[in-house]
């Protein structure tokens, strides 16, 4: 390709890709200096991610991820900034007390849970005592079966899912072998 040719795809580069390259390398200046920014950082970066999944109906391709250049940022990290962004007004007032999108979400789902009436837990009705302890639906020791009762299992179910004798038996010789090769080696070995 010609530089032109070059100048002009980057030119025609989707918005949403060239945010996503931008968010990407402002994470990795946030990695290396350990700092968490909720508004410079993980609100652009949810918005990218909301956009990014009502392009996508939903769910959003590893590929498009890699076009948009926020692969490296850990999933749970997208996924809190995502979680951001769409509860933005709601959250917002807080933001001034934290310094982690995480830690932001944790307090936020907290109060929303005790600000929701908690619903009464219905007494549980006494069960009656039994005098006799009940054997429904207990099965009996089972019984040890013989080769023969195992042959006989296994053509059933060669029937029941459509094997055939010979298929079986290649697969049967075949196995048998591995496992008499792997008593050899644990005899050798021992």
């Amino acid at each position: 390709m010609t530089k032109k040719i070059v100048n002009e795809v980057k030119s025609e580069i989707n918005t949403l890709e060239a945010q996503g390259h931008a968010l990407g390398k402002a994470w990795k200046a946030i990695q290396r200096s350990d700092r968490k920014q909720i508004t410079d950082f993980d609100l652009p970066l949810g918005k990218l991610m909301l956009a990014l999944e009502a392009e996508g109906s939903g769910q959003i391709k590893k590929a498009r991820l890699i076009a948009c250049g926020v692969n490296n940022i850990d999933r749970r990290r997208r996924n809190d900034a995502k979680h951001l962004a769409a509860n933005w007004d709601e959250l917002s007032p807080m933001v001034k007390r934290f310094t982690s999108t995480t830690a932001l979400l944790a307090a936020w789902n907290k109060s929303k849970k005790a600000d929701a009436p908690s619903k009464p837990k219905a007494d549980k009705p006494e069960q009656p005592k039994a005098d006799k302890v009940s054997n429904v639906g207990q099965s009996e020791v089972a019984k040890q079966l013989n080769a023969e009762d195992i042959a006989v299992n296994v053509l059933d179910l060669l029937e029941a899912n459509n094997v055939s004798l010979k298929e079986f038996e290649a697969a049967f010789k075949a196995t048998v072998a591995i496992l008499k090769d792997e008593d050899t080696n644990k005899k050798a070995v021992a």
